[in-house]
């Protein structure tokens, strides 16, 4: 089933609140800020993941609403003070596209775990000389399986 305008608003929610704190509202906080019944809560994030708008986790909580991670990742971009989870190395390079600001940007090294540093600023990519993000599956594959894409 297609969202509705009432699922796009509880995404906008999500987002709002993951920028607003680093987490993701759980259903009943949706479910009480929508005046509506938990169950539907649900429903409307089951048809949000189906849609590819965002990703729930087993069990159905909001795992990812890409650029952002609801949990703590490798990668992760200080705006504001405040730090936010990324999914991985392209999304971290979209947080502070989403969000039109500068950012410090530090990942772990996916074979070595050397931390490595970056930044955006100015919409520019800055202190990642010789950087390289490998994507080991093509687009068309990324929802196969989107946590190990």
């Amino acid at each position: 089933m297609t969202p509705t305008e009432a699922d796009w608003q509880i995404r906008q929610h999500i987002y709002a609140r993951l920028v607003a704190t680093g987490r993701a509202p759980d259903i009943r906080d949706i479910a009480a800020q929508f005046d509506i019944q938990p169950a539907h809560a649900q429903a409307a994030l089951q048809r949000l993941h189906d849609a590819h708008a965002l990703v729930l986790a087993d069990g159905g909580a909001v795992l990812m609403a890409h650029p952002l991670s609801a949990v703590q990742t490798d990668y992760r971009a200080r705006i504001d003070g405040r730090w936010l989870y990324a999914n991985c190395a392209w999304d971290s390079l979209g947080i502070p596209a989403m969000l039109g600001q500068d950012a410090q940007i530090e990942a772990l090294h996916p074979s070595t775990r050397q931390p490595i540093r970056y930044a955006i600023s100015g919409g520019q990519l800055v202190g990642a000389e010789g950087g390289l993000v490998h994507f080991a599956q093509p687009f068309r594959h990324w929802y196969d399986d989107i946590v190990e894409t």
